[in-house]
Parts: structure tokens; sequence; C-alpha cells
């Protein structure tokens, strides 16, 4: 025969609706404070130190559980809202409760007044030149205003006043918004473009030779190799023919941008000759209608001089002379040689000196008879 066996199980409802309530609420609170953490989406947060930033500007979404800033990311005393932020320094966002575990870390950067001299003199050679352009602040999108608030930024192309103060602010390029102002007191310094000869001549005198010093221009003045060379020459630079040489306008501390261009054109001394004496028969005079008097001076001699004497030349520098002017009773004959065509050096001249002598005169033949007891006689006579 066989048994049958009853199980029987006992079920508590009540108990099994507890249990489930139970589980659902520990699930739902987890999920919950999760949800209570602040979220941050911008790790990095600037502001301009004009609107003076406190705990309170900080920016974080609450989702649900409140919003508290921490000092760092382990600190237990949230920092009060009034707090200024302190560029460069992070904080740490959590709830209310502080109790988020792992805190979101913000750094701060606040943008204050763009940095520059506090005296700025742009030196410009015109004063129309000095504008807004030539003054300088370092910062990101620097504006500039002729008011310490408010007002508009004045055009890069504003003319400057001098014994002015102007103001610049700089932009935050997250937020856009404008910082303090850096003020600047402007001096224009006005140093003009010199003036002088574009050409410049020298004489090439070996006891004095032409210097940078002896180049001429208007003001105070710094001589330079070349347009755009940096070191100025010193005064004693000996000068070379043909060389361009460029000044500038100094006035401490400003120096003209632009140069003057000048050419310099060093000349030889003058030279005329050395002195000559030339001498002729008088019977050259029958047979000689010309002379070249240039042929005659000594040395090398310019061939840009005139001749001056008791009588006219023809043909220039050479001095030719009609021969038959001349005469034995009234030589020597003194023709002197001018020249002058270096004109930034002395005047040379040179003389020479044309003298006819008489066609030599012997006498005539004659015979005399002499005793070997007469005295001497003087043949001459």
């Amino acid at each position: 025969m066989g048994y049958f066996y009853k199980i029987i199980i006992p079920f508590n409802f009540t108990k099994l609706v507890s249990s489930t309530l139970l589980l659902s609420f520990l699930l739902f609170s987890g999920n919950s404070v999760v949800a209570q953490c602040p979220t941050v989406t911008n790790l990095n947060q600037s502001f301009c130190d004009i609107q003076s930033p406190t705990i309170a500007s900080l920016q974080a979404i609450n989702s649900g559980g409140g919003v508290a800033w921490f000092a760092t990311e382990t600190s237990t005393t949230p920092l009060t809202s009034s707090l200024g932020l302190v560029n460069g320094e992070d904080y740490f966002a959590d709830n209310s409760l502080g109790n988020c575990g792992s805190r979101v870390r913000v750094i701060v950067t606040i943008y204050s007044a763009p940095t520059g001299q506090n005296f700025q003199g742009p030196c410009v050679d015109s004063p129309e030149q000095a504008t807004i352009a030539s003054l300088i602040a370092i910062g990101n999108n620097v504006q500039w205003y002729n008011v310490p608030s408010g007002g508009s930024p004045l055009s890069q192309s504003t003319v400057l006043i001098p014994n002015t103060i102007y103001y610049a602010s700089q932009t935050n390029p997250d937020t856009g918004c404008q910082t303090s102002r850096l003020s600047v007191f402007v001096s224009i310094g006005v140093v003009p473009v010199p003036t002088g000869a574009a050409v410049q001549t020298f004489c090439q005198d070996p006891l004095n030779l032409p210097t940078v010093a002896n180049l001429n221009a208007s003001g105070d003045n710094n001589w330079y190799l070349t347009s755009s060379s940096a070191l100025p020459l010193e005064l004693d630079t000996p000068l070379i023919d043909g060389q361009t040489y460029y000044a500038t306008t100094v006035d401490p501390p400003c120096e003209s941008d632009e140069r003057l261009e000048v050419l310099v054109s060093i000349q030889p001394r003058n030279n005329a000759g050395s002195d000559e004496v030339v001498s002729f028969c008088e019977d050259d005079l029958a047979t000689t209608n010309f002379i070249d008097l240039f042929d005659y001076l000594g040395g090398t001699p310019f061939n840009t001089g005139v001749w001056t004497g008791p009588f006219s030349t023809i043909n220039g520098n050479l001095g030719t002379l009609d021969f038959t002017q001349l005469s034995v009773a009234d030589s020597p004959f003194v023709f002197t040689y001018n020249v002058s065509s270096s004109t930034e050096c002395p005047p040379a001249s040179a003389t020479v000196t044309v003298t006819i002598n008489p066609i030599p005169n012997a006498g005539t033949s004659d015979a005399t008879v002499l005793c070997e007891t007469d005295a001497a006689v003087d043949l001459f006579t």
C-alpha cells in the first residue's frame, strides 16, 4: 500500500509586501542620493575683475540636493557665498550636505586691466602720426577710452592729444565682459625728418679728411650707413666718395623713423701744376707763330683752368699764345694758370714765365798788330 505525504508551506503575505517595499525603498533611495549631486558643465570659469566675482558667481546646476562650494576636495566647511573669488584658484562643488563623495573641481580665471606703462610718449615724425595705435597695452582685445569708465572705445586711427590720460581695458575671451582700465598719461615726442642737401660735396684734403661730423642736416642728428641700420656712425668716421648716408633727427628719448638720404661727393684738390720758366731766342719770333702755355707747366695740372697774363690766349686751358706779340724789350712775360674746378677746395695757380733772349752778337772780324814788347790789350774792345 502506498503512502501519501502533504507538505504545507506557510505563506505570510504581510512579510512579502514588507520585503518588497523595503527593497524598492533602498533602490529608490540610492538613485535619489546620486541625483542630488550638482552638475557642473564648465570646469574653467572666468570673470572680469570689475564684476567683483564671489562664490555666488560660480555656476553649477542644482540637482535637488543644493549646491555648496568648498576650498578643497575634502574640506568639511562650505565657503560663504559672499567670499570673493581668487584668480587662478580652484573650488570644489558638492551638495548642501557635502556627501557626494567625489567633488567637481572648477578653476577660476579673473581678467583684470591690461598691463602697460602708465607714462607713454610715442615718437613720431609729425603730430598726426600719433594715434591710439601708437599706445601699448598687453591684453586680450584691448580697447582704449578717453574716460576712466563708460564711454565708447576709440578707433585705432584716433589722433592722440598731448598731455592727456587715456584708459585701456581688455576683454574676457570667454564671456566678452570688459575689465577695469589701465590709465596712461600720453606725452608726444615730435621728431621731424631732417632736411638737408641731397648731395653734399667735400674736398679731399689729406691734412683734413672729411668725416661724418662734416655732414649737414637740420636739428640734432644720428648718421647711418643704410636706411635701416641700427648703429649710428661715429662722428670721426671718414666719408667715402659716392657713398650714401642717412640722417635721423634725435630728441631723446625720441628719434625720427624716416631718414634723410645724402649722397657724398669728394672732390680732388685743385691742381694747377708747378711753376716753370721757358726761354726762347729772338730769332724764334720769326719762325714760331703760336705756343701752348699748358705744355710748359710742370707736374700734372687739371685741364679745367684758365690763363691770365699780359696777352690774351685762346683754346681754353691750352693757353695758345700768339708768339709774335712778344719782344726782347718787354721780356720776361709771366702767364698764370688758375684752377678752381673743385669748388669745395681752395683754388690753385701756377705760372709760366716766357723769356725772349736777344740773338747773340759776336761783333765783326778785325785784325790788330802787336809788338812783342807791347802791353796786354782787351780784345773785346
